[in-house]
C-alpha cells in the first residue's frame, strides 16, 4: 500500500515539475523580446504587476506548504517577471514625464 502511494506521489511532482518547466519558460520569449527591442508598450503594467505579484503569492504558498515544484518554478518565473516589471514600471514613469 504504501509503495503504490509514493509511486502516485512521485508522479504527480512529475506533472508539478513539468508543468512548472512549461509555464515558466513560456515568459522567457517575451522578456528577450522586450530587452532586445527596448519596446514595453505591448505589455499591460496592470497585468505586469498583478501577475508579478501573483508568482509572489504562489512562492510563499509553495514555501509554506514545502511543495519543492511550487517553489523553484515561482523563484525562476520571478527571475524573469521582476526585470520585466521593473522595465514596464520604468517604461511608464517615462511616457508620463514626457507628456
Amino acid at each position: 500500500m504504501m509503495v503504490i502511494i509514493m509511486d502516485n506521489l512521485i508522479d504527480i511532482s512529475i506533472i508539478g515539475y513539468i508543468a512548472g518547466t512549461l509555464t515558466t519558460f513560456a515568459s522567457l520569449p517575451q522578456l528577450i523580446k522586450s530587452l532586445k527591442e527596448k519596446d514595453m508598450s505591448n505589455i499591460s503594467l496592470t497585468f505586469v504587476i498583478t501577475f508579478t505579484t501573483g508568482l509572489s503569492l504562489w512562492l510563499v504558498y509553495g514555501i509554506l506548504r514545502n511543495d519543492y515544484p511550487i517553489i523553484v518554478f515561482n523563484i525562476l518565473s520571478l527571475m524573469f517577471w521582476i526585470p520585466i516589471t521593473y522595465l514596464k514600471i520604468k517604461d511608464t514613469l517615462k511616457k508620463r514625464k514626457l507628456s
